[in-house]
């Protein structure tokens, strides 16, 4: 989290962190006093940490599935059905 002082920090409700938590899970958030907003937030909103820290899961497991070969049946299966389009 960001060091910004509170008197930086504007308050934003749950549907505004909402609207940014994917630019804020992929650090693409480059204001750093919107930054503090979102981080300030999450710090007091258990709702939105909450969802944040389950995003962040969910994430890390599909980067970890990722990194395994689709078995061959299902790309057989992928290729028919693209050949049929």
């Amino acid at each position: 989290m960001t060091n910004k002082s509170d008197d930086d920090v504007n308050e934003i409700d749950c549907v505004e962190a909402f609207d940014h938590l994917y630019s804020y899970l992929n650090n693409e958030i480059t204001n750093p006093i919107y930054l503090a907003n979102i981080e300030h937030h999450l710090s007091h909103c258990k709702s939105c940490y909450s969802r944040v820290q389950m995003e962040k899961e969910i994430n890390q497991r599909i980067k970890i599935s990722g990194k395994s070969e689709a078995p061959d049946s299902l790309k057989e299966r992928l290729g028919k059905l693209m050949d049929d389009l």
